[in-house]
Order: C-alpha cells, then sequence, then structure tokens
C-alpha cells in the first residue's frame, strides 16, 4: 500500500503539464556577425534562467545568413522565413519596425505579441532580468491591449 505522501506526489507530478506555456516571449533581433549580439545574447540566457522554466520563450529572428547572400532571391526567401517566424510568435509587426537591425530584443505578451519592454547590449543580466519581472506582472494581470510599461525603454520604430 502506497504511503500518503508518495500517492500524493504522483498525483501532482502527473497531474502538472509537460511543459508550460510562456507568459513572455522575447524576440531577439540576432546575428553570428553581430558583435553587440554576442554580449546580448549570454546576459538574456542568464535573465532567463531566474525564472521558471517555460515561463519566457525566447525567438531568434536570426539574420546571420542574409548579409552574405549576394542574389536578391535568396535574401528575400531568407526574410521571408524571419517575417514567417515572427508572425507564428504574434510579432510580425516588429520586422516592420526592427528588421534587419541586431542586437535589440523585445519581450512581448505571449498571449497576444503586444510590446512590453526591450533590451540592448548596455544592460546586465540582472537588469534585464528585472524588466522582464515587471514585463512578467504585465503580461499576468495587465488587460490585454492596454499593458503599457512605466517609461519608454523601446527605441523608436526604424520603419513603419
Amino acid at each position: 500500500m502506497r504511503s500518503f505522501l508518495t500517492c500524493l506526489a504522483v498525483f501532482l507530478f502527473s497531474a502538472a503539464p509537460s511543459h508550460a506555456e510562456p507568459v513572455l516571449k522575447i524576440i531577439n533581433f540576432t546575428a553570428d556577425w553581430c558583435p553587440n549580439c554576442q554580449i546580448l545574447n549570454p546576459r538574456l540566457d542568464e535573465a532567463i534562467e531566474a525564472f521558471e522554466p517555460g515561463a519566457i520563450e525566447r525567438v531568434d529572428l536570426d539574420v546571420t545568413d542574409m548579409r552574405g547572400k549576394t542574389s536578391l532571391i535568396e535574401r528575400t526567401a531568407l526574410q521571408t522565413d524571419v517575417i514567417v517566424l515572427a508572425g507564428e510568435h504574434q510579432a510580425a509587426y516588429l520586422w516592420d519596425w526592427y528588421g534587419g537591425v541586431t542586437g535589440i530584443a523585445v519581450a512581448i505578451s505571449a498571449d497576444n505579441g503586444e510590446p512590453l519592454t526591450c533590451f540592448m547590449r548596455p544592460m546586465k543580466a540582472k537588469d534585464i532580468q528585472d524588466r522582464l519581472k515587471l514585463a512578467k506582472i504585465l503580461a499576468e494581470k495587465g488587460k490585454p491591449g492596454a499593458r503599457k510599461p512605466e517609461g519608454p525603454d523601446c527605441p523608436a520604430p526604424i520603419r513603419g
């Protein structure tokens, strides 16, 4: 006969979802050749590690191969793939804002793609983590469509 605690543990672990849906997504504009990305990307990873697994998903919009392609057809195909990936995460509008720029990441609410905060190279992992905490609260408690972070921290859209 199983003990009460063993039965409880079996119930809790079997009832727990195998992977939680993210509350936030970080849309990261990156490339292998980008020196700012080489600094920002590990800081993003370090900040994300402070949260429960699955709460934050990092989505890399990697434009590494776009620079080296000489054919307009090849560049267009690669760009289309990146835009489709962004669209799958409700963030295609961010390509309109920052497409082609690297070294910037935008935290969005996972439910509707609403932008909450931005990150760039000068930020330390702790600063990113603090902003992610506030963004997570906004995503969990704020009314969709009205989640306004305090103070503007994202650069103005370059295009769009």
